[in-house]
């Protein structure tokens, strides 16, 4: 695909510099035009000798000073594919028009198409050549007027040598300036075209640098996946294995073991799960938008499905809750419910979610349990944690609170509130 679309930009470049070159052509071809006309018009008409009077009518001799004017502009669109062959068409047909027509003093309208076929023949190449191009091309000119002037008119040397001042007076600054000007034209973009493709091979570089940091960074990650999988999971076999042995005769060892396995799987699993993290692509994207409020009686479904006894009160209209809320509502009560089934279960728990104009509230509390105070212990459970949900509800201006309810259980709550300013704020900061 990159090689289409790179012939592709190349063939509407081709296209640009095309019109460009006609357009240059036409706007050269009319101020030619206008100069020829100024000196033509003026002796229109009157008692004076034109050129070839006997052998060419006026109407003919302007006919064919516009043809070679045309002709010579066609340079400027020639030189474009080959600037050598526009510069030797626009000096060719002046060459033909001083001899054809018989009246160089009247082709000065020549010089501009000249200039720019020596400009564009000058940017070509090196300074030195675009000089040397405006010296040959005003060398060449002035040999053929006084061939002309001496062998055409029969001028003697000096008359002959005063009308060559006089003609080189009227070309040379023009293509002197063509010259100059192609050269330095020519250098300032060869230096250009060379700063750009400096810096897209430096820009290449640092993309294969990136590919490179990044394909070693997923190796070190792949590297860490194996680790934590030969050596956890070889540590939680074993352990496991142990207890079965020990359970017939040793029964607290056994149980002991068997907490060592927990506590083994626990951090095996926030070990894998951190490496996941890591080794997912910045470009990915997710197969499904992070669940919110809306989704939480589901969560409550599956619950329930699995046998725990879960009530489900909604109050106020939570279809316009704030994506970065409504997810971390969902999020607090995913941990809560996990929570209550690993240390109260058997327990009923109520889930409540109150919303109005200025907060939202979503608690989830379970009755009594004879397990193990909850504390902290979702914080690798689900890999979100009540610790980085509380840091969550804090950049939204909200809390998060967890601890024993008045009937003797645990409850968990968030309040966070929908104010405009909090919540474009905290949008901000997540």
């Amino acid at each position: 695909m990159g090689v289409v679309r790179r012939k592709g930009l190349t063939r509407r470049r081709g296209r640009e510099d095309a019109g460009s070159a006609w357009a240059v052509a036409v706007v050269v071809f009319g101020a030619s035009v206008a100069q020829a006309l100024s000196e033509i018009i003026p002796a229109w008409g009157m008692a004076i000798d034109w050129p070839r009077a006997g052998v060419i009518s006026q109407p003919l001799f302007v006919a064919l000073l516009l043809a070679g004017l045309a002709l010579a502009c066609a340079g400027v669109v020639l030189a474009r594919r080959s600037p050598v062959a526009g510069w030797l068409l626009a000096l060719g047909t002046y060459a033909a028009l001083v001899f054809g027509l018989d009246a160089p003093a009247w082709l000065d309208a020549c010089a501009l198409p000249l200039a720019v076929a020596v400009f564009l023949l000058a940017e070509r190449g090196p300074v030195l050549r675009g000089l040397w191009v405006g010296g040959v091309t005003l060398v060449a000119g002035g040999l053929v007027n006084w061939v002309w002037a001496v062998v055409v008119a029969g001028a003697p040397a000096p008359e002959a040598s005063l009308f060559l001042v006089r003609v080189l007076a009227a070309f040379a600054p023009l293509v002197s300036a063509g010259a100059v000007l192609g050269a330095l034209h020519g250098r300032q973009s060869r230096r250009a075209d060379a700063a750009r493709a400096e810096a897209e091979s430096v820009r290449l570089g640092q993309e294969r640098q990136l590919m490179q940091a990044r394909e070693a960074e997923r190796a070190r990650i792949a590297q860490e996946l194996h680790d934590v999988a030969a050596q956890h999971l070889a540590g939680l076999l074993s352990l496991a294995d142990a207890a079965v042995d020990l359970a017939g005769d040793q029964p607290a060892t056994a149980v002991a073991l068997v907490t060592e396995v927990r506590a083994e799987g626990r951090f095996a699993a926030a070990s894998i799960y951190g490496a996941l993290s890591d080794l997912r692509s910045p470009e990915a994207q997710r197969v499904a938008p992070t669940p919110g409020v809306d989704k939480i009686a589901d969560l409550v479904d599956s619950w329930g499905a699995r046998g725990m006894t879960v009530d489900l009160t909604v109050v106020g209209d939570v279809t316009e809750l704030p994506l970065v809320v409504s997810a971390t509502a969902y999020r607090a009560v995913q941990e809560a419910l996990a929570n209550a089934a690993k240390y109260a279960r058997g327990s009923t728990v109520s889930v409540s979610v109150l919303t109005d104009a200025a907060r939202f509230t979503v608690a989830v509390e379970n009755g009594p349990s004879p397990a193990t105070s909850h504390g902290e212990a979702g914080t690798t459970g689900l890999g979100w944690g009540l610790t980085g949900l509380r840091q969550r509800a804090a950049l939204l201006g909200g809390v998060l609170s967890a601890g024993p309810s008045e009937q003797d259980g645990w409850r968990v709550s968030v309040q966070i509130p929908l104010a405009e300013p909090a919540t474009t704020d905290a949008q901000t900061a997540h």
